[in-house]
C-alpha cells in the first residue's frame, strides 16, 4: 500500500458527503427522494448530529480505500485489447470503474433491498443516481491523480 496516494484517498472520501449535500438538495433530487420515503422538511428537522457525520466519513473513508486500491500499479499498467502495454492512470478510466460499480454491486445491492421493503422503483433510481455521480466522482479523482 506504500504506492496509494492517501491524499486522493482523503480528498476522495470527502465527495460522498459534498455530493450528498448537492444531490439530496430539496432543489436537486431532495423532494424526490423524500416522497419516496414518506418524509417532510418537518421530520428531517435537526438534520445529523456530528457524532453521525463522523461514522458517514469513516464509512466514505473506508469506500474511497477499496475504490483506492484499485489503482495500485499492477492495474494501472496492464495490457490493453491489442496485447500491448497501456497506461491506464486516467479519469476516463476511473470513471468507468465508478460505472461498472455501480452498476454491478450497487444497483443489485439496492434492488435487493427495495424489493423485501416494499421500496418504489422511484427509490432505487435516486440512490443509485446518487452512487452513480459520487462513484464515478471519486474514482475518476483517484485513478487520475496518481
Amino acid at each position: 500500500m506504500d504506492k496509494l496516494n492517501y491524499a486522493a484517498v482523503f480528498t476522495a472520501s470527502l465527495m460522498p458527503i459534498f455530493f450528498g449535500f448537492i444531490y439530496y438538495h430539496p432543489k436537486a433530487f431532495g423532494n424526490i427522494w423524500m416522497r419516496a420515503n414518506g418524509f417532510t422538511l418537518e421530520s428531517l428537522q435537526g438534520g445529523p448530529r456530528p457524532v453521525l457525520m463522523l461514522a458517514v466519513y469513516v464509512m466514505s473513508l473506508m469506500l474511497s480505500l477499496w475504490c483506492g486500491l484499485q489503482y495500485m500499479d499492477i492495474h494501472q499498467t496492464s495490457l490493453d485489447f491489442n496485447d500491448q502495454p497501456h497506461d491506464w492512470t486516467t479519469w476516463q478510466h476511473g470513471f468507468v470503474h465508478g460505472f461498472a460499480m455501480t452498476l454491478f454491486v450497487v444497483l443489485p445491492l439496492l434492488g435487493i433491498n427495495a424489493v423485501f421493503e416494499r421500496r418504489s422503483l422511484t427509490y432505487v433510481a435516486v440512490h443509485t443516481g446518487y452512487w452513480f455521480v459520487t462513484l464515478c466522482g471519486m474514482n475518476a479523482l483517484l485513478s487520475a491523480w496518481r
